[in-house]
């Protein structure tokens, strides 16, 4: 049990300096959230639908999408129109996050 935890701890500490590194802890925990759920959905792929996220977020829509604002506004993520039907997005994630 103790190796449990001092295993839990480091790995912890180890996410929360690689936040660090990112700028990520200016975001809350849901803001975290959400932005790692995009980037989970977008996998290997440049952009994933704006569809697709709000259909697997746990988060009202409401809190989702105050969440995508600031993660605009921080440059982590982009949303871009799709060309053939304006009322289609995709959500991109900034190349410093993916690489």
């Amino acid at each position: 049990m103790k190796e449990t935890k001092q295993s839990l701890s480091e790995l912890w500490a180890l996410l929360r300096n690689k936040e660090q590194q990112y700028g990520l802890e200016i975001l809350s925990l849901t803001e975290r959230d959400i932005f790692q759920s995009i980037l989970h959905l977008q996998g290997k792929s440049n952009q994933t639908s704006l569809e697709n996220i709000l259909k697997y977020c746990t988060h009202p829509r409401a809190t989702f999408f105050r969440c995508l604002k600031k993660l605009r506004i921080n440059s982590i993520v982009e949303v871009i129109k799709d060309n053939k039907d304006a009322r289609k997005s995709y959500i991109k994630v900034s190349p410093k996050f993916t690489n």
